[in-house]
């Protein structure tokens, strides 16, 4: 559990670091929530092929990373934030 608290600490910290703007509010909130949402509807995964099932359906970090990575190149960069 700790460990866990760690990595989750850590992770917040490099919000912190980097700035809270509001787009950075939205692609950590967006991506979370997708994350969770997934892991409550694993059936959601039973139209895909087993290889994304595997990596999707049973390990949400990765479908946070997506989406965060996803939404970083989509959403504008705010002018004051450079």
């Amino acid at each position: 559990m700790i460990m866990f608290a760690n990595i989750i600490v850590s992770g917040l910290d490099m919000f912190r670091r980097c700035g809270l703007t509001k787009r950075n509010i939205a692609v950590l909130a967006f991506s979370l929530s997708f994350g969770l949402g997934f892991t409550q509807v694993p059936g959601i995964f039973d139209v895909f092929p087993d290889v994304v099932k595997t990596v999707f359906a049973e390990n949400c970090v990765a479908i946070v990373f997506v989406i965060a990575v996803i939404l970083d190149r989509v959403l504008p960069v705010e002018k004051d934030a450079v």
